[in-house]
């Protein structure tokens, strides 16, 4: 004769913190999507880095790298550049040294 188990629904089982969060993020996930709007644009400062305006604005839709040339002398300084593009909208964010230095365009919406 084989011991009998006892078969406890998942439904019934002690939920965790760790399972009650997934599901949690699942749920909103979905709601709290970054979009190209002028109001989450308006949130992108001066001084923030790349990291921070992906948090934003989400991964852009390319970025490249350039030579900016300096007004007073004939150096140059690297500048790396965030492109976003989205119906034919197109907003370029700059950055050096890690840090936002201006941004041009908007999304009309």
């Amino acid at each position: 004769m084989t011991p009998m188990t006892a078969r406890v629904p998942f439904y019934s089982m002690p939920m965790t913190p760790l399972l009650a969060a997934a599901i949690i993020a699942c749920a909103v996930l979905p709601a709290c999507q970054r979009q190209l709007t002028n109001a989450n644009l308006s949130c992108v400062k001066e001084d923030m880095s790349p990291k921070e305006v992906e948090s934003i604005l989400g991964p852009p839709t390319r970025q490249e790298t350039a030579e900016m040339p300096l007004q007073a002398d004939a150096k140059t300084l690297p500048v790396q550049r965030y492109i976003y593009e989205e119906n034919g909208n197109k907003v370029v964010i700059h950055f050096v040294d890690g840090k936002l230095i201006g941004q041009e365009g908007a999304f009309n919406q």
